[in-house]
Parts: structure tokens; C-alpha cells; sequence
């Protein structure tokens, strides 16, 4: 008798086990997980929003937004700005080119967004003092 009331105690431990289980494993499949973006040809991840901002608005920092503003706009010609999702930013000018001055900017702003770059990749948002995005 003892031993087929030990035997009731396990199968409802078991059975409340399982429970908990499937319920977690409910709630696993009814959150939403982020889907990446595709890349594009050239291999870098670009997130996708609904509504990017344009122009001083799509600047996060203050510092950058002091940066591009005070010396920036400035600044003589072939410079771009680069700033990444997360608040990372660079901006170069006076280069020999427009290409040499956004590969430099990017290259500064990767290093300055080294723990996120793979998920937030740096990307130019002013070339010139033309914003990304513009028609």
C-alpha cells in the first residue's frame, strides 16, 4: 500500500513536470523573435526600419549632432559622416576623394563600434552635405 501511494506522488509529480514544461515551452513559441535583415551584395547587414529619420534628425548623440553641426558642415569638401545604430559615429574630410573620404569615415566609426558592428554595421548618412536618404 505504501508503495502504490509513492507510485500516485511520482506519477503527479511527473505529470506536473510536464506541465510546467509544455507551458514554458508555450510561452518559448508564442514570443517573437527578431528576424535579421538580408544582406546585401557587398555582405553588410543593414536594419531595416519603417521610418528613418533624414538629415540632423537621423543624428543620435549629442556629441555628434555638436560634432556635425560646429564642424562638419564646415568643413571643406569630399567628407562624409558615418554614424551606426547605436550611436557610433565618425566623420572625415578634406580627403584626395569622396570615395577615400567615406572609406575613412567608416573605418573610424567601425573602431569606435566594435562590440556591436556585426548587428549594427557603421553606414554613411552625409556625404558632402547631402543626407542618405534624401530624393
Amino acid at each position: 500500500m505504501l508503495q502504490a501511494l509513492a507510485s500516485k506522488k511520482e506519477s503527479k509529480l511527473r505529470l506536473g513536470i510536464f506541465l510546467v514544461f509544455i507551458a514554458l515551452l508555450a510561452g518559448c513559441a508564442a514570443h517573437q523573435q527578431p528576424v535579421p535583415a538580408a544582406t546585401s551584395a557587398g555582405g553588410t547587414v543593414e536594419p531595416t526600419f519603417e521610418h528613418e529619420a533624414v538629415g540632423e534628425a537621423s543624428i543620435m548623440t549629442n556629441q555628434a549632432l555638436k560634432s556635425y553641426r560646429e564642424e562638419y558642415v564646415n568643413a571643406t569638401q569630399h567628407k562624409a559622416f558615418a554614424q551606426s545604430d547605436v550611436g557610433a559615429w565618425s566623420w572625415k574630410s578634406n580627403r584626395t576623394s569622396i570615395k577615400h573620404a567615406i572609406e575613412n569615415s567608416l573605418i573610424d566609426c567601425q573602431k569606435n563600434n566594435k562590440r556591436h558592428e556585426a548587428e549594427y554595421p557603421c553606414k554613411i548618412i552625409n556625404v558632402n552635405g547631402k543626407w542618405a536618404g534624401e530624393r
